[in-house]
C-alpha cells in the first residue's frame, strides 16, 4: 500500500491539508493492523529481493510543503519513515509554491501554507530516515510536454537533488498523471520507481505505481473502508474508477493540484 498526502495543517481549509490529529489517527490505524513502514526506494529494493512483507505501507508527501515537518514526530511515533517529493525550483528559491491548483491561495490569509521545504529542512528529514524524491523542476503536467521538456523536468530535478542530498531514486508525477511515454522517460532518466495518483488502480508497474490519496474527509468508517484490501481490489476494476470520481479530494485533484 502506498498512500499520498500533501500538506499537514489544522487551519488551512483545503482538501490538500490533513490535520496533525487526523494524520496520527490514519497512520495509527495502519500500524495497529500490522503494516510495516518503508520509504518508496526501500520498498522497491525489498520487492526485487523478495523480502517485502505482505502488509507494508509507504507514506508519501507530494509538493514538499513546509508543513510536512509536522508529520515527522507523528510518523516517528509509529516507526514509519516517509518519502517526500520535492519541486526543486521552490526548494532552491524559497518562493511560495505556485502552480494551477494552489495558486488561488497566494495573496490571501492562507498564503503562508504555500511555503516550501528548503534544502536544510530536507536534510533534516533525510537524517531522520526519510527519503527525498523528485516532483520535477516546476510541477507541470508531464503528458502535455514534448520530449525535450519532459526529459529536462525529469533529469534536472533528479540531478539537483543528487547534488544537494546525495541521491534521488524515485519520482511522483505532478498531478499524479503519467502515460507510457512519461513512464519510459522516467526510467530513462535513471529513477528506480515512480508513483501516480489516479482514479483507478488499473496499472501497477515500477514506473506507474498507484497510490491511495488520504484527505480531510478520510476518518472513521470511511478510512477503514478506503484502506481495506477489498476496496483496494475494487479500485482495480472499471466500477472503481467511476466510484472514485465522487471523492471530494479527487475532485480537487482533477481541477489541478
Amino acid at each position: 500500500m502506498i498512500i499520498c498526502y500533501h500538506a499537514v495543517s489544522s487551519t488551512w481549509p483545503s482538501s490538500l491539508a490533513v490535520s496533525e490529529e487526523l494524520l496520527a489517527t490514519q497512520v495509527a490505524h495502519l500500524h495497529v493492523r500490522g503494516y510495516q513502514g518503508f520509504t518508496l526506494a526501500e520498498a522497491e529494493r525489498r520487492r526485487a529481493a523478495g523480502t517485502l512483507p505482505r502488509r507494508y505501507v509507504v507514506v508519501t508527501f507530494d509538493d514538499a510543503y513546509a508543513s510536512t515537518l509536522r508529520a515527522l514526530p507523528i510518523l516517528s511515533a509509529v516507526g514509519y519513515p516517509a518519502t517526500v517529493f520535492v519541486v526543486t525550483r521552490f526548494a532552491e528559491s524559497g518562493e511560495l509554491l505556485r502552480w494551477p491548483g494552489v495558486e488561488q491561495w497566494c495573496g490571501g490569509a492562507y498564503e503562508g501554507e504555500l511555503r516550501p521545504l528548503r534544502w536544510h529542512n530536507l536534510e533534516e528529514l533525510l537524517k531522520a530516515g526519510w527519503e527525498i524524491g523528485s516532483h520535477t523542476v516546476t510541477h507541470p503536467r508531464l503528458p502535455n510536454l514534448d520530449d525535450d521538456e519532459l526529459a529536462r523536468e525529469l533529469v534536472e530535478s533528479r540531478r539537483t537533488i543528487e547534488k544537494r542530498l546525495g541521491s534521488c531514486e524515485t519520482i511522483a508525477y505532478p498531478y499524479g498523471l503519467a502515460d507510457e511515454r512519461v513512464a519510459a522517460a522516467a526510467a530513462e532518466a535513471g529513477y528506480r520507481a515512480a508513483v501516480t495518483l489516479t482514479a483507478a488502480h488499473r496499472t501497477d508497474t515500477p514506473f506507474l505505481r498507484p497510490r491511495i490519496g488520504l484527505y480531510p474527509a478520510d476518518g472513521g468508517l470511511r478510512l477503514r473502508v478506503k484502506l481495506s484490501p477489498t476496496f483496494t481490489a475494487f479500485r482495480r476494476t472499471p466500477l472503481g474508477a467511476a466510484a472514485e470520481r465522487l471523492h471530494p479530494g479527487l475532485s480537487e485533484f482533477r481541477r489541478g493540484r
